[in-house]
C-alpha cells in the first residue's frame, strides 16, 4: 500500500520545504526547446515502486480526503495560471490523453543550501490516475530513460503535496478553497 509522502521517513520537513522556490516554466520556453530538438524526459514519482509514495489531499495523513485532482487543478490555476504544456491547453485534441489531463512544468530552486539536494531541478505536477502526480525532469537531446535521485523525488512529491493540499483564497464570496 502506498505511503503518504508526509509520513515517509526520508521526506523533508515543512521547514526545509520553505527553502524551495517553485517557478512555472513558460510555454514559450517549452516550445523553443522542443523546436530546438530537445526532449523532456521524466521520472514519474508515482510510478516508482522503490518509493511507493502518494500525495493525498487530506488535512493530515490517514484522514479522509477533502479534495481531488480537480481541487488541485483549481489551486494550481489560482497560483500559477493555466497549465504550461501546449498539449494540455483548452481546445487541443485530447484523444491521446489516458491518465493525464493537465500538466505543469516547474523549475525548483533552493534559496539556501540543503544537504543532498541540487541548487535547481525541473518537476511536473499533474493528475495521475485521479491523484496528484509528480515527475522529475531533464531536457535532453536524445530522450532516453531517466531515474531521479530519491531525495529529489521525495522532496518534489512533498512540495507538490503541500502546494496542492493547502487552500487558496477565492475572490468569489471571499472563501478559501
Amino acid at each position: 500500500m502506498p505511503t503518504d509522502v508526509r509520513t515517509h521517513p526520508d521526506t523533508p520537513d515543512l521547514e526545509q520545504l520553505q527553502n524551495l522556490v517553485l517557478e512555472p516554466i513558460p510555454q514559450s520556453e517549452i516550445r523553443r526547446r522542443r523546436s530546438d530538438g530537445e526532449v523532456l524526459v521524466e521520472d514519474v514519482v508515482n510510478d516508482r515502486e522503490d518509493l511507493d509514495v502518494r500525495a493525498p489531499m487530506t488535512p493530515e495523513p490517514g484522514e479522509p480526503s477533502e479534495g481531488d485532482v480537480g481541487t488541485a487543478l483549481y489551486r494550481l490555476v489560482q497560483l500559477f495560471g493555466t497549465p504550461t504544456f501546449p498539449e494540455y491547453m483548452a481546445g487541443e485534441d485530447i484523444s491521446d490523453r489516458h491518465e493525464t489531463t493537465y500538466k505543469y512544468l516547474f523549475r525548483v530552486q533552493l534559496e539556501d543550501d540543503v544537504e543532498d539536494l541540487p541548487d535547481e531541478w525541473l518537476m511536473t505536477i499533474r493528475d495521475w490516475q485521479l491523484e496528484v502526480g509528480v515527475g522529475i525532469c531533464e531536457w535532453r537531446d536524445d530522450g532516453g530513460e531517466f531515474t531521479a535521485d530519491s531525495g529529489v523525488a521525495l522532496t518534489s512529491m512533498a512540495l507538490a503535496q503541500n502546494v496542492t493540499n493547502e487552500p487558496v483564497a477565492c475572490d468569489f464570496k471571499e472563501i478559501w478553497y
